[in-house]
This record gives C-alpha cells, structure tokens and sequence, in this order.
C-alpha cells in the first residue's frame, strides 16, 4: 500500500518514517528542495527531525503530482492556515482520493475547520478523515507507544483505515464525530499557552491543574455549541491531547506560554505554534456562539493585545464566585 505524505515539519517527518517502517511504500512532499535532498541522499531530516534514521521505504519530492499518483491515501500535514489555499491549489490532484488530515488548527480568516473547508473545495466530506491525539513527533519517530483517532462521517470507513494503519507501537481508534476531534485537537493548544504562561510565572502545579480542568470545559462548550459530540471531549482527540500538550516538554505551545511567562517573549525557532492562531478564532467563536471562555480570552490579551501576564492573570483569579458548571 502506498502513502503520501505532504508535509516535511516533523510531524509529517514523523509520519513518513513510522509508515514507512511499517512497510508502506511513502512519498513525502516537502517544500524545501534541500529539504527532500537530505532526505533522499542522507536519509534524515535535520531540519525538523533531527538524529531520526529514515527507511529505505520512505522517499521524498517537491512534487505534489508525483507524491499523489497511485496514493491509496494522502496524509496532509500542512500547517492550517496555510492549508485552505494549498487545497484549492492541488484540487484536481488530489480529488476522489481519501484525504486523512493531520494538522491541527482553525482558519482564522473563515473561523472554518478543516472538515469544512475541504467540504467547500471538494464538494464532500466522505472521502475525509481527521488524525487526531495525544501525540508527540518525536516519541512516534522513535517507536515509542501511541494512541490516536481516526474519525470520519461514516464510522464503518473510519473503522477501516483505523485496522489499515494501525501497529503494535502506533494504535489507532475509530469515530464519527469529525467536528468534535478537529475542535479538541485545535483549541488545546490555546490552553497549552495558558499553563506554559503559569508555569512561566512559577504559579505552581495547583495553578496548571486548574487550568486544564477549566480549560477542558472551555473547550467542550464551545464545541457542543457548535454541534460537536460531549463525548469526545473526554476521550484521546480531547482530553488526552490536552493533558500531553499542556504538561509535556516537546509540547510548542506549552514552550511558547513558558517564555511569555518568564518575559523572554514568544521563542518558536523554525516551528509553527498554532494555539497563536487558533486562539484569534477561538476569541470570535466564542463570541459568534455566546460562550464564555476566560481562559481563551486571556491568552488572546497576553499573546495579541500585549496584556503583562500578571495583570490577565489577576484578572481571572478576580471573577466573580459561582457554582462549578460542569
């Protein structure tokens, strides 16, 4: 069977190489030219996954046509905002083929999910499947044990790729609540720049606990408002992609929110962190469906509005008392 993987950061890198040690046949599409040399003649990608071996099995082009023909499925990993137009772009391309989408985010400027703008460009949402969950890139390239959901419109189709795809090291559950997914796997990295700012401030492990409980609630009403499932809230797209993103070290918005925190700015190298993005969205989804968010609201004054992180976070710990809402 044969994957395309288009994307080189390193969670499409990490992708590529686990597949590709699986035994699947992987084309990965990069941008960089230099980028897919490396690849191909070093077997490795110091960019962005550095000290990671590639297999035999994995080559790399700066072709998308290439990277697409004969695919059984096309693994996109462009980062979210820069995913729409690419899309619209490659449409003739990659039409009619079955289309799992890994990046995590919202479109800032249509406030639209993933699923929904690939809906406006290929006219249905049958042929896609979102890849969602507590993982990190380079836990995955090194083999280490994983979890993660494979959700489509139709649970039967999603149940399939989930057997197709699925190792012993790499293990993948089904659903259908497409939107629920999207929604976890996007707004958690909003919450993960607001415990990396607590911790950053050194506000203690009672703080960052508080956090992602109230931080999980956030995320759940907005995204039953929008018409997502409560359930998968609680599951690995949801609740366990928060809890890694917030408290694990590899997390890039957790990073982020600690060097904001500690006044050092927003320090992120050669590498997207798209709670910054997200969190813009958030803010106006939030307002579009009526739903309160204290916490989404206060990384958006902090990371866009220049807000000191002492002051927003006195400001939430000074709302009014009121019972626990669940």
């Amino acid at each position: 069977m044969r994957l395309a993987v288009l994307g080189s950061g390193s969670w499409g890198s990490a992708l590529a190489v686990h597949f590709g040690r699986l035994g699947f046949e992987v084309l990965q599409w990069c941008r960089e030219e230099d980028v897919a040399s490396e690849i191909n003649l070093k077997r490795e990608n110091t960019l962005f996954l550095p000290g990671i071996p590639y297999p035999e099995s994995v080559r790399a082009t700066t072709s998308v046509a290439e990277a697409a023909e004969g695919a059984d499925f096309v693994i996109s990993i462009i980062p979210t905002q820069y995913t729409p137009p690419f899309w619209k772009e490659k449409r003739e391309l990659l039409s009619g083929k079955p289309l799992i989408c890994a990046s995590k985010g919202i479109d800032v400027k249509t406030l639209k999910t993933l699923s929904e703008t690939y809906a406006g460009i290929f006219g249905s949402k049958s042929e896609y499947f979102v890849l969602s969950g507590p993982t990190f890139a380079l836990e995955v390239a090194k083999g280490l044990p994983a979890a993660a959901v494979i959700a489509n419109l139709s649970s039967q189709r999603a149940l399939e790729v989930a057997e197709v795809l699925s190792s012993k090291s790499f293990r993948f559950y089904a659903g259908n609540d497409v939107l629920g997914v999207e929604l976890g796997g996007a707004l958690k990295n909003v919450i993960a720049i607001a415990t990396g700012i607590a911790d950053g401030m050194g506000l203690g492990n009672n703080a960052r606990a508080a956090l992602i409980t109230r931080g999980l609630h956030e995320i759940k009403r907005l995204g039953c408002a929008m018409g997502a499932q409560e359930k998968t809230f609680y599951g690995l797209s949801g609740l366990g992609d928060l809890v890694l993103t917030c408290t694990g070290e590899l997390s890039r918005n957790r990073q982020f929110g600690l060097a904001l925190g500690r006044g050092e700015g927003g320090v992120n190298g050669n590498f997207v962190v798209e709670g910054v993005h997200t969190v813009k969205a958030a803010v106006k989804l939030a307002k579009e469906y009526s739903v309160e968010m204290p916490i989404t609201e206060a990384v958006y004054k902090i990371v866009h509005r220049g807000y000191s992180p002492g002051k927003v976070m006195e400001e939430l710990l000074s709302r009014p008392v009121k019972e626990e809402s669940l």
